[in-house]
C-alpha cells in the first residue's frame, strides 16, 4: 500500500502563509457580521473622468496619480461635498476646493453643478454650472486671482457644506477658516465670512483664540513659516465646518465641526453649533458630540425636523481598510451623563443589503453585490428624502482616492438611495424630493 508521509512543519508553515496571502489578495470586504439596517433602492454613477468647461487645472500637482496625469485640460466634475434639492427634481452639487489643499488648487475654480439623477438608468447628467465669485471684494483677504471677475479658486476657500434658505440664498461652510460664507443663487459672495466661535467647554484648549483657526485661516496665511502658523492654529487643516443642516422652518442652521481642537484631551470630542441666518451670527447654543474615535470625522449633517439631526461619521481609510462609515441620529438636548448627545445608529454604509441586485460583484471591486458598501474615504453628502429614505453620495477626491477598485482606478461619483429598515422618528419634516 502507498506509504503515508506526514506534512512537515515547513510545509505546513508554507501552506499557512499561502492561505494568508490569498486572503490578503481577496478584493472584497468580508461578509457583515450584523444584519443590514438599510436596503439599496437606487444606484447612479457619474464616471470619474467627467469634465466641465473651464481652465486648465492641476498645474500644482506632480506625477501620475492613479493612472491619471495632471494637469487636466478642464476641471473634473468631482469633489462633491453637499447636495441640495432644486425645483423640478434636479440637484445642486457643491464642489470642494479642488484637489484638497490651498497649495495644490490655486487654478481650480470654485463652483457648484446642477445634476440630474436617473436611478432607473443608473446615470447622472451634468446640466449646468455656477462659479462662485467675489466681484465686490467682500472677502477680507487678497484673492488668488486679481482679475475683475472675482472668480474664486481652491486657494481662497474650501467649501464643504451648503445650507439653502427660503430666500434662495445659501450659507456655505468652508474649512480654511473655518467660517460660514453667505452667497447668492448666482454664486456671488454677499457678505464677510462669519468665524466659528469656541464653545465655553473648550476654551482652555483653543490656544488663546475665541475662534476656531486652522493654519490656513486668513489671519495666519501671511506668515512665512509653517511652524508659526501651526503654533497659532488650534485646529488641524481640513477639519472645519464639514456639515451644515437647516431646520424645517429655515430659521436655524446647525454646523458640525469635523475634527477636534488640537489640544483637546478628549480625542473624539466634536461640536455642533446653532447659527441664526437672520441675524448672521451664532446663537450661543451648542452641543458636544462624541465621535467613534479620535481620528473620526463628522462628514455630513442633516436635519429632518426642528430637533433631530443625522450625523455621518467616517474614518480616514478606504477599500478593505474602511471601518467607520456610519450614520447616527441625535436629538438636540438629549445628552448622556458625560454631556454628549446620545446617538443611535441609523445605517452602516459598509453594510447595505442589495436585495434588488442593483449592483453586481465585480472582480477587483470592493462592496458591490448582495452586501453593498460605500468603501470610500469621504462619503460626504447626506439628504433625507422621507422618514425612511436617504440619499448619500461620496466626494471622490479625483484623482487621489481609489476605494472601489483599488489600487489604481480613481473613484467615480456614486449616488445611492437607501431605505431604512427602521424609519426615523414620527415627526420628520416634509419629504425633500
Amino acid at each position: 500500500m502507498p506509504r503515508a508521509f506526514p506534512v512537515s512543519l515547513a510545509a505546513g508553515s508554507l501552506l499557512a502563509a499561502l492561505l494568508l496571502v490569498l486572503a490578503a489578495c481577496s478584493s472584497d470586504l468580508p461578509a457583515p457580521a450584523e444584519p443590514a439596517l438599510a436596503t439599496l433602492t437606487g444606484y447612479a454613477v457619474l464616471p470619474a473622468d467627467t469634465y466641465a468647461p473651464g481652465p486648465v487645472v492641476g498645474t500644482a500637482l506632480e506625477g501620475e496619480i492613479n493612472g491619471r496625469t495632471p494637469p487636466f485640460a478642464s476641471p473634473p466634475v468631482q469633489g462633491f461635498s453637499s447636495l441640495v434639492p432644486l425645483p423640478g427634481g434636479d440637484w445642486l452639487a457643491l464642489q470642494d476646493n479642488g484637489f484638497g489643499t490651498l497649495a495644490n488648487s490655486p487654478d481650480y475654480p470654485l463652483r457648484w453643478y446642477r445634476l440630474a439623477l436617473d436611478f432607473d438608468a443608473g446615470t447622472v447628467a451634468v446640466r449646468g454650472v455656477v462659479d462662485i465669485r467675489d466681484p465686490g471684494r467682500v472677502l477680507p483677504f487678497p484673492l488668488s486671482h486679481a482679475d475683475s471677475s472675482g472668480l474664486l479658486t481652491g486657494a481662497d476657500l474650501d467649501p464643504e457644506s451648503c445650507a439653502p434658505l427660503p430666500d434662495g440664498t445659501f450659507w456655505i461652510g468652508e474649512e480654511f477658516g473655518p467660517s460660514l460664507v453667505h452667497v447668492g443663487p448666482d454664486g456671488t459672495v454677499l457678505e464677510k465670512p462669519v468665524d466659528v466661535p469656541i464653545v465655553p467647554a473648550l476654551r482652555d484648549y483653543a490656544r488663546g483664540s475665541p475662534y476656531y483657526r486652522t493654519p490656513d485661516h486668513r489671519d495666519l496665511r501671511g506668515m512665512r513659516h509653517d511652524d508659526m502658523r501651526d503654533g497659532l492654529a488650534n485646529q488641524p487643516r481640513s477639519g472645519g465646518i464639514e456639515g451644515l443642516a437647516v431646520n424645517r422652518s429655515g430659521t436655524r442652521i446647525y454646523a458640525a465641526v469635523e475634527k477636534g481642537l488640537r489640544d483637546d484631551p478628549v480625542g473624539g470630542r466634536r461640536v455642533i453649533l446653532e447659527f441664526d441666518p437672520a441675524h448672521r451670527n451664532f446663537t450661543g447654543r451648542s452641543w458636544l458630540y462624541l465621535a467613534d474615535g479620535p481620528d473620526i470625522s463628522l462628514a455630513s449633517l442633516e436635519a429632518f425636523d426642528d430637533r433631530h439631526l443625522l450625523v455621518l461619521e467616517r474614518d480616514t481609510a478606504e477599500g478593505r481598510d474602511a471601518v467607520v462609515k456610519r450614520i447616527y441620529r441625535v436629538e438636540l438636548g438629549r445628552v448622556d451623563q458625560a454631556g454628549f448627545l446620545q446617538k443611535m445608529l441609523v445605517c452602516d454604509l459598509l453594510n447595505i443589503a442589495d436585495d434588488r441586485h442593483l449592483t453586481r460583484r465585480e472582480r477587483g471591486a470592493i462592496g458591490l453585490g448582495e452586501h453593498f458598501a460605500l468603501p470610500f474615504v469621504t462619503p460626504e453628502c447626506l439628504v433625507v428624502l422621507d422618514d425612511a429614505t436617504l440619499l448619500v453620495a461620496n466626494d471622490n477626491n479625483f484623482p487621489m482616492s481609489s476605494g472601489r477598485r483599488p489600487p489604481r482606478t480613481p473613484d467615480d461619483n456614486e449616488f445611492i438611495r437607501i431605505r431604512l429598515h427602521t424609519p426615523l422618528p414620527a415627526d420628520p419634516g416634509v419629504a425633500r424630493n
